[in-house]
């Protein structure tokens, strides 16, 4: 097994037999211990969310068998494929009903959900289980992930992957419009640089819609999402104050995000009724048909959607589009990409605790979290996993990991999600004429204020 040695799995399996059933787990009585665990995608690529527990499952029965023991475990794996915000209707039902039966024993979310879930007492802390199996697995994982799985000093989930999010764009439009190949593949480290800024992109989007080449000279996805937080960042904001671990308001950094985006429709690069489209047509208007000239919102799984869903060649993918970080907005700002990981955790009504940390750390092996990273185009979680052979020689993947040195995560904070929705109906307004800027800020702060109280920062 990749990442630990037989001996070690075979040591974390006794310890958890002793701990879940006692000795006498090793008599010779039938036992199947069935393990429910949620996955979410809802991006069918992310199948192996919940496949790689069942393969976990099928590592430690292996295992089980040869310590003796007749105990063993059943996966039930689900795997929703609806919207989030259907999913997470689902789990707060399942944790309200205080039923047992009726919640899982794994859930598998973004870490975005651990404030609010761990808050109301329906997670397990994960650090007994991270600390057990330490050696075996989880010194391996990049450090910065554990930051986002923790809250209020206490870790309650393990890292299931991490992804970038970044700025598509056609090489074949900027050829067309004179650029040489040497200055289309100069143009990410120019943005890394400050020499491409936000503006820039808007004139050179304006440039392609002005010579034919595209309908739309930006789209960005038509959903709620983390990824405009990404805008206030660039533009020199701040959303959250470590110090205080409290949520901020940055009027001057959020009204030019805000000015941005009103800027894009004002001017006819985006569609006013961008928020009503779905993800096919965005997807096919970047990658397949290319009319559109930049997607600002999106990320590295849209690379695999494109080839699974459309049928795209890969080839044809490489040639055509490209991709770099958001750019900043002004000098002072910072270009950056942020990261949204997933998590499973245990849920605190599981009454097998133990074997599913075990579960969990096993489904957190290389060569299976290499899977789901081809699959659905997600970067490692484990550093020996940049070496594993399979996953080095992913060419998007490889260029994609360039970018990790400027992520940026939103906090573990109960208030992040709500900030998130208001911000995105913000953008929306602005879009399609119904407030101005300086209007949609104003509501903002006051909704924000509303829900947060003392725990927003305005600066």
């Amino acid at each position: 097994m990749a990442g630990m040695s037989r001996f070690k799995v075979w040591f974390a399996a006794v310890v958890v037999l002793t701990l879940v059933v006692g000795m006498g787990a090793l008599v010779h009585a039938q036992q199947v211990v069935t393990i429910r665990a949620w996955t979410v995608g809802p991006d069918t690529p992310a199948f192996y969310r919940a496949e790689n527990l069942e393969l976990a499952a099928e590592r430690l029965n292996r295992i089980l068998e040869a310590a003796g023991s007749d105990i063993r475990v059943e996966v039930e794996a689900d795997f929703w494929t609806e919207s989030w915000d259907s999913y997470r209707r689902r789990a707060i039902l399942a944790f309200e009903s205080g039923d047992p039966a009726s919640i899982p024993d794994i859930i598998n979310s973004s870490h975005l959900d651990i404030p609010i879930w761990a808050d109301a007492g329906w997670l397990a802390p994960m650090d007994p289980y991270i600390e057990r199996y330490w050696d075996m697995a989880y010194q391996d994982f990049f450090p910065h992930l554990w930051d986002a799985v923790s809250y209020n000093g206490v870790r309650w989930g393990v890292p299931q992957d991490i992804e970038v999010r970044m700025v598509f764009f056609r090489k074949d439009h900027l050829a067309a419009l004179g650029w040489t190949p040497e200055e289309i593949e100069d143009l990410p480290r120019r943005v890394r640089d400050k020499e491409f800024l936000l503006d820039d992109l808007i004139d050179v989007a304006k440039q392609m819609q002005d010579a034919g080449l595209v309908e739309w000279g930006v789209i960005h996805r038509p959903t709620a999402g983390p990824d405009f937080f990404q805008f206030i960042v660039a533009y020199g904001g701040e959303y959250y104050d470590p110090a205080t671990g409290k949520l901020v308001l940055d009027r001057d950094a959020m009204l030019e995000t805000l000015r941005f985006f009103h800027r894009l429709t004002r001017e006819g690069l985006t569609p006013e009724g961008m928020t009503t489209w779905a993800w096919p047509s965005v997807h096919q208007a970047i990658a397949i048909d290319g009319t559109a000239g930049f997607q600002i919102t999106g990320g590295m799984w849209n690379w695999n959607e494109w080839q699974r869903d459309f049928g795209h060649p890969e080839e044809d993918l490489f040639e055509n589009v490209g991709f770099f970080l958001i750019p900043a907005g002004r000098p002072e700002g910072t270009p950056n990409q942020l990261g949204q990981p997933q998590a499973y955790m245990i849920t605190s009504a599981s009454q097998n605790k133990d074997l599913a940390a075990l579960l969990i750390m096993l489904a957190s092996d290389v060569d299976l979290n290499t899977n789901h990273a081809l699959e659905g185009a997600k970067l490692a979680i484990r550093q020996s996993q940049t070496a594993f052979p399979r996953f080095a020689e992913a060419e998007f993947l490889s260029q994609a990991a360039t970018l990790v040195p400027d992520q940026i995560f939103l906090p573990s904070h109960p208030g992040s999600g709500f900030y998130s929705t208001v911000l995105y109906e913000a953008i929306g307004g602005v879009e399609v004429g119904m407030l101005t800027p300086e209007m949609a800020l104003q509501q903002l702060e006051m909704r924000l204020r509303q829900q947060l109280g003392d725990d927003l920062i305005v600066r």
